[in-house]
């Protein structure tokens, strides 16, 4: 089976936020904030590594830590879900 794209984890990752009652906006700030988040870890790696150019691959490699982060990341801004 292969591995799931990028955007099919941030979608994913964005349907289970707002399932659990985050608002849409937030989650789309999120899901920037995770995305940029391990870009900028996968291009600090590739600087101090001299890694072989594997930019996508290095921010796929980090970007599921940062998804999983995203819901501290829009707690500290909004606090908890709003009840459903």
């Amino acid at each position: 089976m292969p591995e799931p794209s990028k955007n099919q984890l941030i979608q994913a990752r964005k349907r289970e936020l707002i399932a659990k009652g985050f608002r849409p906006g937030i989650v789309s700030k999120a899901m920037d904030w995770a995305v940029g988040s391990a870009e900028g870890m996968a291009s600090y790696t590739m600087k101090i590594d001299a890694s072989d150019g594997r930019f996508e691959g290095l921010t796929l490699d980090f970007l599921p830590r940062y998804l999983q982060d995203a819901e501290k990341w829009i707690k500290a801004f909004v606090g908890e879900p709003e009840e459903q």
